[in-house]
């Protein structure tokens, strides 16, 4: 089954929401950790520490997702971090 089609625009668009989302992330993974001063995280910041990096890692993986849906339509090269790459 191929990919749905992705114009241009499209794949722009969704590369920079999934950018800045991964921004977003980023910021709050290290704001929940530069609360642990060696003794560990609160039960309840652990728990969104980990909830962060579980959508973080989704996000990288929807972006390098994208790219290759991109490149699979024949728009750029595969990315070799991506689903596809070698």
């Amino acid at each position: 089954m191929q990919p749905e089609k992705i114009t241009q625009t499209e794949y722009a668009t969704e590369l920079n929401r999934l950018h800045t989302r991964r921004e977003e992330l980023e910021e709050a993974e290290s704001t929940l950790v530069s609360h642990d001063h060696g003794g560990g995280l609160p039960h309840d910041q652990q728990n969104r520490l980990e909830r962060v990096r579980g959508e973080l890692a989704d996000v990288l993986q929807q972006i390098g997702d994208l790219k290759d849906r991109f490149a699979d339509n024949g728009g750029a090269t595969p990315d070799p971090d991506g689903a596809l790459g070698e």
